[in-house]
This record gives structure tokens, C-alpha cells and sequence, in this order.
């Protein structure tokens, strides 16, 4: 059954004659574009979908499964293992779980979302562009995996800032004082990287001092010849993929340092190779598959009346790449 923005749930013929009269078509011809079907002309479509959405209609109709679209970079971007192809697959298995259709939008065709009508969206990896056309989309649930856009979006998120800082407590813990984080360029690197910052200034340690901020955009080789020089004795490495592994061979093989004797290394996420490593590799781990199961849970809800933010929990993993030094 359709669900209006407003208190009254009216059946789903009365949704489908509604919308057609605006529209001037059939309620066959509406039914078909709430199905995606591709008979439909491109013109009629959008004239029906115009109609549903300033007719305050949610598109959730009962004679047919949820179809939720599920936002996600292309593949040529994707890392294998990293972390948005990670969350791609875990989302896709627990919409399948629900007998829900999943229809998969990388952004580089983006446009095709408002031409499609469907029950929800989960956002992966989403550009500008990307975020302004489902600022515009109204009365469909929209669910984002970061709080950038709480305003706007339902979100599941990790705390940025607070990983930060349970990585900075860690590293502080074991005796370090010199300290390099290799962050993202975006807003969860810039938090994650301010949480070290935070615990470092807790201790009464100057970060300025002392700790060492590099974003990732920067050659790794020449990141980890900066921090050596630097005379850090930690680094972690928080990106969402697996630049960590690149980082340990650049310590161990180029610059000939041992992991964890000369520097200590810790990782973000945690890639199933993480433990096979050459030391073990210490790391913050996100709940991906139970942010992935939230969110399903979350965009094939009937009843959100307002903006919903989930907050997941990190864990750190203690391996072998970090050192106790006095």
C-alpha cells in the first residue's frame, strides 16, 4: 500500500487513480512506472513521477516487493576489498534477505535515479552531484552511511572523531609521542585525524609538535620517507581501503625499517589478509555487515516521520604491529 507524507493511508487504487488524473494517463500506465517497467516512455514517466512526488505519495506499493536503489561507486573506483565494495555486497545480501529488489546506480549514472521510482535508497559512496539530486527527491526514505548529511538523510554512522581518539589513546598507551596519521581527503579522515589530536592534548601533549597529519592524496612513498624522517615511532593508517598494506611494504621493504621495532602500525577497517600479515596488523574495526543490516532494516521501515541517526561502535583489534616503548 502507498504511504502519503500526510497522516491518511489511502488503498492503492485510490494512490494509482490520484496520480493518474494528475498525470492524464491510465492507472495501468501508473502502476507500470511505479514498477520501473520499460515499456513506458521516457516523457510519460517523468510526467507520472512529477505527479506522485508533488502529490506527496511514498512509493510503497503493495502488489509488488520493496525496490530500493542502492547508490555505489563504479567499478573502475572500487577497491577489491576495500571498504565500499565491502559494504556493496554485504547491503545487496541483506536486501536479499528481505526479499527486497536491489537495483545498483553507480555514480557515474546518477541521473537515471530520477527517472526510477522506488521504496528507498541506500547511499555507498556518494559525489556532489550525486548528493544534490537526492536532496531534491522527496518522500522517499534516503539512507547514508556517514553523518555528513544528517540534516538531509537517515544515517548510520561511525564517529569519527571518536576513533580518533580511541586510536590516540591506544598509541599513547604503548609509549608513543610521535605520531603520524595518513587520513582520507574528506570529512571522516579530517575527524578521525582530529580524535588523535584530541587524545594527544588530553595527555598534555602538544600535537603540533608532535603529531604528524598527511593526507593520503600524497605519494605513499613519500608520506612514509616524512614520517621517518620525522622520527615518529607510530603511524596509523585510516583510509577505508587497503593503503595500510601499501604503507608496510614501503616501511619494510623500501625503507628497511621493521614493523613493529622501528615504527609501530595500526589500520582502519579490518581486511580479512589484516592477520596474515607480517606482523599481525593491530587495527579499528567498523561493524560493516551490522551497519549494512541496519540500514536495510532502516530504508524498509513504513513508519519514519522523522530524520533517523544510528551510531555504530568501533572495536580495536590488538595484533603484534604495535610496540610498548618506555
Amino acid at each position: 500500500m502507498a504511504t502519503a507524507a500526510k497522516s491518511r493511508m489511502p488503498g492503492t487504487a485510490s494512490v494509482l487513480a490520484q496520480v493518474a488524473k494528475k498525470a492524464c494517463v491510465s492507472s495501468g500506465t501508473v502502476s507500470r512506472v511505479f514498477n520501473n517497467s520499460d515499456l513506458i516512455p521516457d516523457g510519460t514517466r517523468s510526467r507520472v513521477l512529477s505527479a506522485a512526488r508533488e502529490l506527496g505519495f511514498r512509493p510503497r506499493v503493495g502488489v509488488r516487493t520493496p525496490q530500493i536503489a542502492l547508490i555505489t561507486e563504479p567499478p573502475q573506483k572500487t577497491v577489491m576489498g576495500g571498504y565500499v565494495n565491502t559494504m556493496t555486497q554485504y547491503i545487496c545480501h541483506a536486501l536479499s534477505r528481505s526479499d527486497a529488489t536491489v537495483r545498483m546506480i553507480t555514480e557515474d549514472r546518477i541521473d537515471n535515479l530520477v527517472n526510477s521510482w522506488f521504496d528507498g535508497i541506500i547511499g555507498v559512496a556518494w559525489e556532489e552531484h550525486t548528493v544534490d539530486i537526492l536532496k531534491g527527491m522527496k518522500n522517499i526514505p534516503v539512507v547514508w552511511l556517514s553523518d555528513l548529511y544528517r540534516d538531509f538523510f537517515h544515517c548510520i554512522y561511525i564517529d569519527g572523531t571518536e576513533t580518533g581518539i580511541l586510536a590516540g589513546r591506544h598509541l599513547l598507551g604503548k609509549g608513543h609521542r610521535r605520531i603520524a596519521v595518513i587520513h582520507d581527503v574528506d570529512y571522516a579522515g579530517y575527524l578521525r585525524a582530529g580524535g588523535v589530536e584530541q587524545a594527544m592534548r588530553e595527555k598534555g601533549i602538544d600535537p603540533a609538535q608532535n603529531l604528524m597529519k598527511i593526507p593520503n592524496s600524497m605519494p605513499l612513498h613519500l608520506a612514509v620517507k616524512q614520517l621517518i624522517d620525522a622520527g615518529c615511532t607510530a603511524v596509523w593508517v585510516t583510509g577505508e581501503d587497503m593503503k595500510v598494506l601499501e604503507v608496510n611494504w614501503l616501511i619494510q621493504e623500501l625503507a628497511g625499517k621493521r614493523v613493529p621495532e622501528d615504527i609501530s602500525l595500526m589500520g582502519f577497517e579490518n581486511p580479512g589478509i589484516s592477520e596474515f600479515l607480517c606482523p599481525s596488523l593491530t587495527t579499528i574495526a567498523s561493524p560493516l555487515r551490522e551497519m549494512a543490516e541496519k540500514a536495510v532494516e532502516l530504508v524498509l521501515r513504513d513508519d519514519l516521520r522523522e530524520l533517523q541517526r544510528i551510531r555504530m561502535p568501533v572495536r580495536l583489534i590488538e595484533r603484534n604491529s604495535i610496540i610498548t616503548i618506555s
